[in-house]
């Protein structure tokens, strides 16, 4: 049985290993598509759940304990109800399939799986792991199982029950430190990410960012047929701010500035600093009447922002403009052209927004 037990929570391990490498991977898409993330929990951890009765632990010859209702806890606490739901009914149809129709045993197991998902929705309503919760619902969960266990024709003895709780109960907890552990991990490592594609000094994406982002975009759009926007803007007489007040005031407009433009942009919208006083803002799902717009609110916002300097000295600032949008220009082409029309912007008396020519 020690042997079992162990080969279940490697598969614990392996699963949950792998289902966060697959998370991270797509984060992106399935942020943005709920529905489908959902789904997909539901019908990996419907499948897995499968595979645990599969790898059931037998107990004195006729008796069979294996952690499927794990695998309905999981998908509750990563997919809410929709994800929970579907792993329940991945789970039941396949315990019928397996007594060949509606019999006592699989209508009890049928009950037991959608009292572990009510369980699991009372407990974990929320995505927060927290030891209380978590073992709350597993506990809740053994208590369904126990009680299923004296419908079938041979209800387990003392010794049973023991085991049965305990196997469960450490399925459970081992469970619960596997996933907190991933989280912690995955919080760490997103804490690197952020720090190496942003810039120090304004908050914004970096420069090597802004260069990934802009690709995915690319393809975005290739894959999508969608449009997106791409804003670039220049700080109008910037040397004249460094030369009059010092460099470390020039630091604290350009910090001041990435502040404004994450407050003004969108959720589609990425702001990067370029470089020196020159920032980029890539704008998802966006055509060229959107991206005119948007540029033309970020020039207003800094035209009417009060920068305050490190002595309390309070500056106005203005910016050029340079904007563009595909497919009106070439993908290919969206940096190149945005940035003639922002200096075209410069040379046309700055303060102002100019849309880039095909």
């Amino acid at each position: 049985m020690l042997k079992e037990l162990i080969n279940n929570f490697a598969l614990l391990t392996s699963f949950l290993f792998f289902g966060n490498l697959f998370s991270r991977k797509y984060e992106r898409y399935l942020t943005n598509h709920a529905l489908i993330h959902q789904v997909i929990n539901g019908l990996m951890l419907g499948l897995f759940g499968i595979l645990l009765m599969m790898t059931g632990l037998w107990i004195q010859g006729y008796f069979v304990v294996d952690l499927r209702q794990l695998a309905i806890i999981i998908s509750v606490y990563m997919g809410g109800s929709v994800s929970g739901l579907l792993t329940t009914l991945i789970i039941s149809l396949y315990r019928i399939y397996l007594t060949g129709g509606w019999t006592d045993i699989s209508l009890t197991a049928t009950v037991n799986c959608f009292m572990t998902l009510i369980v699991s929705l009372i407990f974990i309503r929320e995505k927060r792991l927290t030891l209380s919760k978590w073992m709350s619902a597993v506990l809740g969960a053994v208590v369904v199982s126990l009680l299923s266990t004296f419908f079938v024709a041979n209800p387990p003895n003392s010794e049973t029950i023991i085991i049965i709780t305990t196997v469960k109960m450490l399925g459970g907890l081992f469970t619960y430190f596997m996933m907190s552990h991933i989280k912690k991990t995955e919080r760490a490592i997103h804490l690197l990410e952020e720090a190496a594609n942003r810039d120090h000094l304004t908050g914004l994406y970096s420069p090597r960012a802004f260069d990934a982002l802009f690709e995915e975009a690319l393809h975005a759009s290739k894959a999508t047929k969608q449009p997106f926007g791409l804003v670039m803007l220049d700080i109008d007489h910037f040397k004249k701010i460094n030369d009059t007040y010092g460099h470390l005031n020039g630091d604290t407009v350009l910090s001041q500035l990435g502040l404004l433009l994450n407050r003004e942009s969108t959720t589609r919208a990425y702001p990067s600093r370029k470089g020196g006083e020159e920032f980029a803002i890539i704008i998802g799902n966006c055509d060229s009447q959107k991206v005119a717009s948007f540029a033309e609110k970020i020039r207003k916002a800094v035209e009417n922002e009060c920068f305050l300097l490190n002595d309390g000295t309070v500056i106005s600032l203005t910016v050029s403009i340079g904007a563009g949008s595909s497919p009106v220009i070439a993908s290919r082409h969206l940096l190149e052209k945005s940035d003639e029309a922002l200096y075209e912007a410069k040379r046309s008396g700055r303060n102002q927004v100019k849309m880039a020519k095909p």
